[in-house]
């Protein structure tokens, strides 16, 4: 195992779903793509090498642990590792290393956001490292509106599973710029980073699709169908190819229940199932047409459009399933009236977020008007991109002098937008990925 003490760091996207969601409960498949607002890691030697430190600004969390006091040999005998010597994530969290770890975690309220983030980040390291890596700094920041259904939990854990990886040895760093068309040649490594940013997610949230890890993972979009048969995995089919497609994403601030909805979905399907089966096998059907415009080789213009029209398709067939809200149509009515593109719920519904594919013709200030409309509403409006890249990695020997990050400058960095200038993918060319 080989470690390394450079600064460096981790980011990963966030999520949206674009299409199928509800009819996915139904088996039928859904597509989530990445989104430009991401998650980013830093990750700084510690003063003290035995010392590793958690802060996470964000959410005002900061608590460092003495190495020593993680049961490392008490937990190596309960890891699995292949052939080559890998550590294998189990299909569940092991009882036993959350019993060990169970001390480290005293002072948090259970389930508490810092607790979770805590758990998460001292399973993957007990799982991934050992006490001869150095202590250090694992510094959070995020873009993801937390709680939103963007998959902000999924692009943090994407970020631990890569750097603990990468400070362990078990990966090699990435080589890919973000320009670059090269095809991936490392996909092992995302694999790994994939599988068991899956483990992280399961501390979160016990038992995820491993979508949102996916889409963190990898990027692009992933086209996924739940199995029929209990216990079988999800199927995923990646779009690693869609270009980034400009993006209004607005927060409608509205609180929702997801189990309320689909429950409300359920009910409704059982009363009028001649009705809603073929509402539920359209939206199947969307997607797949979805997809094959996603998967054009010659994307463009004319596939934007078409999936513009889909996305009116869809939220028309969301709203008669019943998962709409006052706060969502005033949102795609607005959109609609401003004619800045195509608008749809996304996620549950019932609240939550609105996506809205912009028109290749509107204007940054008709666009501007649009968000001070939602802004007046009390909405939040992100302007992001669907598609674009998965995971990558910064290391400060890349940057020149005068864009050397440091720990009290990632801290301090006071919103979404100082965050973005500094270190977004799309302003720092130095970024590199599998």
């Amino acid at each position: 195992m080989s470690s390394s003490t450079e600064s460096f760091i981790v980011s990963a996207p966030g999520k949206v779903i674009i299409f199928g969601e509800h009819s996915a409960v139904y088996g039928k498949p859904a597509i989530a793509a990445a989104l430009s607002l991401r998650c980013f890691l830093l990750v700084a030697p510690s003063a003290d090498t035995n010392v590793i430190r958690l802060q996470f600004p964000d959410i005002e969390l900061d608590h460092s642990w003495d190495k020593s006091s993680i049961k490392w040999d008490e937990i190596q005998k309960l890891l699995k590792f292949d052939n080559k010597g890998y550590p294998v994530p189990p299909s569940e969290l092991v009882p036993e290393i959350v019993d060990k770890l169970s001390d480290m975690l005293d002072g948090f309220e259970r389930n508490s956001v810092h607790h979770l983030a805590c758990f998460c980040f001292l399973y993957l390291y007990a799982s991934l490292c050992d006490e001869e890596c150095p202590g250090m700094t694992f510094i959070v920041r995020s873009t993801l509106p937390i709680g939103a259904g963007l998959g902000s939990s999924a692009s943090t854990a994407v970020c631990l599973s890569a750097a603990l990886s990468k400070l362990a040895g078990w990966i090699k760093d990435p080589q890919v710029h973000e320009s670059d068309n090269t095809p991936e040649q490392d996909i092992e490594d995302l694999e790994f980073i994939d599988r068991w940013s899956l483990i992280g997610e399961k501390c979160f949230h016990g038992n995820p699709s491993g979508i949102d890890n996916a889409v963190a993972t990898h990027g692009g979009a992933v086209m996924f169908q739940r199995n029929s048969e209990p216990g079988k995995p999800s199927t995923r089919t990646g779009i690693r190819t869609l270009p980034p497609v400009k993006l209004l994403l607005t927060n409608t601030k509205v609180p929702k229940s997801t189990a309320q909805l689909v429950g409300g979905v359920s009910k409704l399907n059982s009363k009028y199932t001649s009705i809603i089966t073929p509402v539920l096998d359209s939206m199947g059907n969307l997607v797949q047409e979805a997809y094959r415009v996603m998967t054009h080789p010659d994307f463009g213009s004319e596939e934007t459009a078409i999936l513009r029209e889909l996305v009116n398709i869809n939220h028309g067939l969301l709203v008669a399933l019943g998962v709409s809200h006052p706060a969502l149509e005033k949102v795609k009515l607005i959109g609609d009236e401003m004619k800045i593109g195509a608008t749809k719920l996304t996620g549950a519904g019932g609240g939550g977020c609105a996506i809205t594919l912009v028109n290749d013709d509107a204007d940054e200030s008709t666009l501007y008007q649009a968000i001070l409309e939602y802004e007046r509403q009390g909405y939040e409006s992100f302007e992001t991109s669907l598609g674009g890249k998965g995971v990558g990695m910064l290391f400060q020997s890349d940057v020149a002098d005068d864009k050397k990050f440091s720990p009290d400058v990632f801290c301090n960095h006071a919103n979404r937008l100082e965050i973005e200038t500094a270190l977004a993918v799309e302003n720092v060319p130095e970024w590199k990925f599998w």
